[in-house]
């Protein structure tokens, strides 16, 4: 794809999608609210990241990525129903992406996609987009200036699963049809990466980053319950088709390698840190066609 289609798509990308979150009506919540700080965790989760530069010399690769999911407290997932209960976001260890790159002289095209399959109780379907240049810092040392995007949705049960409203100590769930709950992530993210070229012998580039990034991020409940008759007690109705949305703007850190293992197969690990939402650890695989 040409460096300007690229460009092209990614703007297109974010304004659709903006415009499809404005017409929603949305209640916006404070940049400090526990459940806009639970909605950015799992933005943060979804950020697309390098896990190591496009290749030098060119070559076209596909593979995918995967990034581990650290499980999330009790305290901090208490944030449904004005802070009343336990959002079931636990769900799946790792976030798996398909990915392709290709190298265009200095420049780098880098296209993700989660497709909509159902796993861990959870169906997501994400897009992402990425762009960058290299520079010369210097005899050992690359510079990579990198603009990325990602915009989807991930679809599951966090309200009231499939347990909780089956269990009639659940006075919130019981009794009510597992919910169809959903976050939509809208992200841009600017990064300056800076790649050490002095063991090119071992096919090996480390590289650390820094980027900002600004997310708007938008969650639906939708769950309802006619008058529930448990073992213990009567339940009144309950509808919750709650719209919200936050707006954060964030730093991140990372530190990573790409490693040539042969011609064709290209392996990268990147630890990635965004201060007050997660750590953790992504990896990725590559075959160059």
């Amino acid at each position: 794809m040409p460096l300007s289609r690229t460009v092209f798509a990614v703007g297109v990308l974010v304004s659709l999608h903006a415009g499809a979150l404005g017409a929603q009506g949305r209640r916006v919540l404070a940049n400090g609210d526990p459940e806009a700080q639970l909605m950015g965790y799992y933005a943060a989760v979804m950020q697309f990241t390098p896990v190591g530069l496009p290749s030098r010399d060119g070559r076209f690769e596909f593979g995918g990525t995967g990034t581990v999911i650290p499980a999330v407290s009790l305290q901090d997932r208490i944030v449904g129903f004005g802070g009343t209960k336990a959002e079931h976001s636990n769900l799946c260890p790792v976030y798996p992406r398909l990915t392709a790159s290709k190298g265009f002289g200095r420049y780098g095209v880098e296209v993700g996609y989660t497709p909509p399959l159902t796993v861990c109780g959870a169906k997501a379907n994400v897009v992402a987009l990425a762009i960058g240049r290299r520079l010369t810092l210097g005899q050992t040392w690359d510079g990579y200036l990198r603009l990325s995007a990602i915009a989807g949705s991930v679809e599951a049960s966090t309200t009231c699963d499939s347990e909780a409203v089956a269990n009639p100590l659940d006075l919130t769930c019981y009794g009510g049809t597992p919910s169809s709950d959903k976050i939509a992530p809208l992200a841009g993210a600017l990064e300056f990466v800076a790649a050490y070229q002095g063991w090119r012998g071992s096919h090996l580039e480390p590289y650390v980053s820094a980027g900002i990034r600004y997310e708007r991020i938008a969650f639906d409940v939708n769950y309802s319950r006619t008058v529930a008759q448990g073992a213990l007690v009567s339940l009144p109705a309950m509808e919750d088709h709650n719209r919200l949305q936050a707006n954060l703007a964030r730093l991140h850190l990372a530190a990573g390698a790409a490693w040539d293992l042969s011609r064709r197969l290209r392996l990268g690990g990147e630890l990635y840190y965004a201060p007050s939402a997660l750590l953790t650890v992504r990896g990725r695989g590559a075959i160059a066609l």
